[in-house]
């Protein structure tokens, strides 16, 4: 009877954990992220920090002649089940990963190089 019990409890822990599949960490999103499109007017750049299990994702747009700065209000992004990092940008949602080969962040048409 033991032995029935016994089997039956690792049944349902296999049973348990088959069906709770871990989920690859995502990657640190966190830093500034410079837009490697060169742009003779204006500079680009992401500042992402964490808050949480969340992030937030600040915009800012230097213009060179100038050194005006624009900051864009932090906007809230997550990550979802993929492991991108999702922004709601309020026209719909942009996805961020991070290229395994080269480092940069790629989301929204551009790719990001993290700054040093």
């Amino acid at each position: 009877m033991k032995t029935l019990k016994y089997c039956a409890g690792i049944a349902t822990v296999l049973l348990l954990t088959a069906c709770n599949p871990t989920k690859a960490p995502a990657p640190d999103y966190q830093g500034t992220w410079k837009n490697t499109l060169e742009d003779p007017k204006l500079e680009n750049i992401l500042v992402i920090s964490q808050n949480g299990e969340n992030y937030f994702i600040t915009n800012t747009l230097k213009v060179k002649e100038t050194g005006k700065t624009d900051k864009k209000n932090p906007m809230p992004a997550a990550v979802d089940e993929n492991g991108f990092l999702q922004v709601n940008t309020g026209a719909g949602e942009v996805d961020f990963a991070i290229d395994e080969k080269t480092g940069n962040l790629v989301g929204s048409g551009s790719i990001y190089k993290k700054a040093k």
